[in-house]
């Protein structure tokens, strides 16, 4: 009886959630770095603050007054007030539903390598882009839990399902020091670490799905993040993770899987250094009142498959400046622009056939760079273009007879891309969006293809704001 008063007093909690703690679907103005001076929005800080004894307290308080309802206890009293944004939530349950239908004037086959990315739309037709079933909650006052399941129909028409992420996150730890681990998106650049259902346009940048895997970077590891305490807002953060599968396509990745040319073997792990090592530091500055500039710079260090002694290296330097006036109307109007600048070093073994050296060893520089441009001009309406760049180092032999040019593969050629996309909002809870694509490819047949997507999301439940 007890556990199904308990599970009642849960549903309760999360019907008063949804209903209570929906946040405003606007790029919210989070907490100012400790030495704002304006009222500008920004970024919030990965990083929890310290929380005082007093805080540590009245959250204490909240989680046992939480676990006394079940039991039919008189409620403790708080021992001091909770702190703003404190309110202690057990469980927070959303679903939320991303489809995309169109085409594109490439054919089918070429299109899946046009849109590379793993959420991308591959097929003329519908595709279901992402659905997703999200938990989130505060586990007791020093850790809280988040998980994303994900389901999709593949090309084939095959539904899949994957834990995309599931991780637990230090709440109180001294020194500003916050701990994450489990499985979750590496926090490399801007766009990496985030989910489908918050990008700006419908598909991935080229330079993303390249370099990072169409999936993004994201493996079990843990992260160790660090809040300076510089008088302007700084945040230093470090990781380690695994090296394998289809989520770390520029490290071991998976055997069989064709890389420069390069078939993948499999590689074990034999020390520490078969590991990928994850580096970033972002930092934010108040440009007046009204503008707010994030720059951040991020590495990421590892093996790779082609050898049993190469290895990848990756750099990122990114960019996001947004213009918000203080008299605004929900958020709107606004400008946001986000720049992403890529860089890989890829170490590439000698490549044999039978009758000898086919291709010596050699490092392949690869990189890319995307920018876009986000227009809010009225509620609740957005307009936004991006053009994104992406190329590899030429790299050319034949193997068994057959040649391998990178002017013709599609992860390493030469692309360009010019987007527009049109968003309107007709809630918080969904989205339509009509997108355009034109790209230049080495790899088409006929090297131009035109795309055109119309995108839907609908969620439901509770969901914080979006990210800054």
């Amino acid at each position: 009886m007890r556990r199904i008063r308990f599970f009642a007093w849960c549903l309760g909690m999360l019907a008063l959630t949804a209903e209570g703690r929906a946040e405003d679907f606007v790029p919210a103005a989070p907490v100012p770095p400790p030495a704002a001076t304006s009222d500008a929005a920004s970024p919030s800080p990965t990083v929890e603050p310290v929380a005082t004894p007093q805080d540590q307290k009245a959250l204490e308080g909240e989680f046992a007054a939480a676990l006394a309802r079940d039991k039919h206890e008189p409620e403790p009293a708080p021992s001091a007030a909770p702190r703003p944004g404190a309110a202690l939530s057990l469980l927070d349950l959303s679903f939320d539903l991303l489809g995309a239908g169109g085409g594109s004037s490439a054919s089918e086959h070429e299109q899946q390598s046009l849109e590379a990315g793993g959420h991308d739309p591959k097929l003329r037709g519908f595709t279901i882009q992402n659905v997703e079933l999200t938990f989130a909650g505060v586990v007791d006052p020093y850790l809280r839990g988040d998980a994303n399941i994900v389901l999709q129909i593949n090309p084939l028409g095959e539904s899949t399902i994957e834990l995309e992420e599931a991780y637990l996150t230090t709440l109180d730890l001294p020194f500003n020091l916050q701990v994450k681990a489990g499985q979750f998106f590496g926090a490399f650049g801007r766009l990496n670490a985030t989910h489908p259902h918050t990008w700006d346009f419908v598909d991935a940048p080229v330079v993303n799905s390249r370099l990072l895997g169409g999936d993004g970077f994201r493996n079990p590891g843990a992260q160790l993040s660090w809040l300076t305490p510089l008088p302007f807002f700084t945040e230093l953060t470090a990781s380690v993770h695994n090296s394998q599968g289809e989520t770390a396509a520029s490290f071991r990745s998976t055997p069989g899987d064709v890389v420069a040319g390069r078939t993948l073997i499999d590689r074990s792990v034999r020390s520490m250094g078969d590991l990928v090592y994850l580096v970033r530091l972002r930092t934010s500055f108040d440009l007046g009142d009204e503008v707010t500039l994030v720059p951040g710079l991020s590495a990421l260090f590892g093996p790779n498959a082609t050898g049993l002694d190469t290895h990848s290296e990756i750099y990122g330097a990114d960019l996001y400046m947004k213009w918000k006036p203080l008299r605004n109307d929900q958020g709107w109007p606004f400008v946001a622009w986000q720049s992403e600048g890529i860089y890989r070093r890829y170490q590439a073994a000698a490549v044999f056939d039978k009758v000898g050296l086919a291709d010596t060893r050699k490092t392949l520089d690869d990189w890319g760079v995307y920018s876009q441009l986000v227009w809010g001009f009225a509620r609740p309406w957005n307009f936004g273009v991006r053009y994104d760049y992406a190329r590899g180092e030429h790299d050319a032999f034949t193997l068994a007879g057959v040649g391998y040019d990178s002017a013709s593969d599609p992860l390493r050629d030469q692309r360009h891309r010019i987007s527009g996309v049109l968003t309107y909002y007709p809630s918080e809870f969904s989205k339509i969006r009509l997108q355009y694509n034109f790209d230049h490819a080495q790899f088409l047949s006929a090297h131009d293809a035109h795309s055109i997507y119309a995108q839907a999301e609908i969620l439901f439940g509770a969901h914080g704001a979006h990210k800054f």
